[in-house]
């Protein structure tokens, strides 16, 4: 592993307000314009992503190998998965990675987000589309699942009866996935926002087996398979002036939306749009994502020990949502934490919630 078990601290100047400038350590001073930190955009329209089902599969991986030869190769990515189903006891320190392991083995990907753009942020001139949303082969009818992700990717737009007819073979898609050129190659960089997640449903379809035990083994599959990868939720680490939601740091930062909230594609370019947004206005320099490099939020070096909580706290503090009796808002601290400290300050934000019906247990539904 090339990373130590703790990571650099931050030592970015709080955002200041629209106007004004912020500053990084050796960078000259810059600016971020901020609008409404709680405005969420939620734009329909996707002329730059294109749907990828089993019938257009081959011919787009092939498009998409062609533009990381022309050097787009940046990779925004996100992922939908059928929610947090399965819970693990004993709150050890590596909690996050062994409920991740436990439903990442279990579950099935849903679809996959991938958006690329070159080392200045420019999206590809030579093809029509930026973004891939593969929609891999799902029967929600027979796999496991939670009901409220479900539910919630459901009214996003996913069509669950066209995953069953047409998704993408797992297998299949982790073949050309896998000679794509997307991964062991040192020139692509990945970007992810608390990507754990995300990282672990590819490792598992590029290994064709259930994830490793140990979280430093899982740690040391990413470094191999992914090489250089960055996740947002380190990247701003350390500014509480900093939305930790997806969607609300991206209106924070005037980060259009693109496509639907929810789907793989339209977040992919959602997360390398903040990314681009950060390196290019200076928040982050070349010195700053070298330090921050393959550190993945919630696991190893990347849990949260600013952000901690002792787990009887859980629950506690909740309100039904009117929604669906089954997703609550909980307040607590951001996900992946370390549990286990209870010595530091502690910055609560509200996340969507399931409650686990048999053992009335909460796990997190969405990241954005």
């Amino acid at each position: 592993m090339s990373k130590s078990n703790s990571i650099k601290k931050l030592s970015i100047k709080k955002l200041s307000p629209p106007g004004n400038t912020i500053q990084n350590d050796n960078t000259p001073t810059k600016s971020i314009s901020l609008s409404n930190p709680h405005k969420i955009s939620l734009q329909t329209d996707q002329p730059g992503i294109i749907e990828v089902y089993e019938d257009n599969f081959i011919e787009e991986m092939k498009n998409l190998s062609r533009l990381l030869e022309e050097e787009y190769n940046y990779v925004g990515m996100d992922t939908e998965f059928p929610g947090t189903v399965y819970n693990v006891d004993n709150m050890t320190e590596d909690f996050y990675y062994r409920t991740l392991k436990r439903n990442v083995d279990k579950l099935k990907l849903i679809q996959l987000g991938i958006t690329l753009k070159n080392e200045k942020g420019e999206y590809p001139k030579s093809y029509p589309y930026h973004t891939w949303q593969f929609n891999l082969e799902f029967d929600k009818n027979t796999e496991p699942s939670h009901p409220s992700s479900i539910n919630l990717l459901r009214q996003c737009g996913i069509d669950f009866d066209k995953l069953k007819k047409r998704g993408i073979n797992h297998n299949v898609f982790a073949e050309y996935f896998m000679t794509s050129n997307l991964v062991l190659n040192p020139d692509i960089k990945w970007v992810s926002f608390q990507g754990a997640y995300d990282f672990g449903y590819l490792l598992k379809l590029l290994l064709g087996t259930n994830l490793p035990d140990k979280e430093e083994d899982f740690i040391q599959l990413l470094n191999l398979y992914f090489i250089n990868y960055y996740d947002i939720r380190i990247l701003i680490k350390g500014n509480d002036n900093m939305q930790r939601g997806l969607n609300r740091l991206a209106d924070q930062l005037d980060v259009n939306r693109e496509g639907k909230i929810h789907q793989a594609g339209s977040d992919s370019v959602v997360t390398i749009d903040v990314f681009f947004k950060l390196k290019n206005s200076g928040y982050i320099n070349s010195n700053k994502l070298e330090d921050l490099k393959n550190i993945v939020y919630g696991i190893g070096s990347g849990r949260d020990n600013d952000e901690t909580i002792n787990y009887t706290q859980i629950g506690v503090n909740y309100q039904n949502n009117n929604n669906n009796n089954n997703i609550m808002y909980v307040n607590l601290p951001t996900i992946g934490t370390n549990f286990l400290n209870m010595n530091m300050n502690i910055n609560y934000y509200n996340y969507p919630m399931m409650l686990n019906n048999q053992n009335n247990s909460l796990s997190p539904l969405h990241k954005s």
